[in-house]
């Protein structure tokens, strides 16, 4: 099953005082990866928003947080496509430390673009590529 993943040490930057992460934080930190990943496949951010005007907003997000995230661990995301559709993609996605889910996949993410604009070709054959891998 392929998945995009991205490491991060936790940072004093994504905690409160008792160093343990802020869970505003964890929910930035999945845009953070949504962001890496469009880079990966060539589709930048900027280029997406400010070039063309489409925005990727987050339409839903669920999560069930199984232990606290502390300073000094590093934290693997990863984000696997459940669906492409016409003008969206529903992720799942989840995070480890040291291997043990701390973000289990529960639900999933879905984003996509205005509903009445279609997916650019070559964005939507790179979501369905990693769809096929996720089977």
């Amino acid at each position: 099953m392929s998945a995009f993943q991205c490491e991060i040490v936790v940072r004093f930057e994504h905690c409160d005082a008792a160093g343990i992460m802020f869970y505003p934080r964890l929910f930035a930190l999945v845009n953070e990866i949504v962001e890496d990943w469009f880079a990966a496949m060539e589709h930048p951010f900027a280029a997406l928003h400010i070039e063309q005007r489409k925005g990727v907003p987050t339409v839903e997000l669920e999560a069930e947080f199984v232990r606290p995230i502390c300073m000094g661990e590093r934290l693997t995301q990863s984000l696997r496509v459940l669906h492409v559709g016409h003008s969206s993609c529903r992720l799942l996605h989840e995070a480890r430390v040291d291997g043990a889910l701390v973000w289990p996949p529960r639900g999933s993410a879905g984003f996509g673009y205005d509903p009445t604009t279609t997916l650019e070709e070559g964005l939507r054959a790179t979501w369905a590529w990693f769809e096929s891998q996720s089977a």
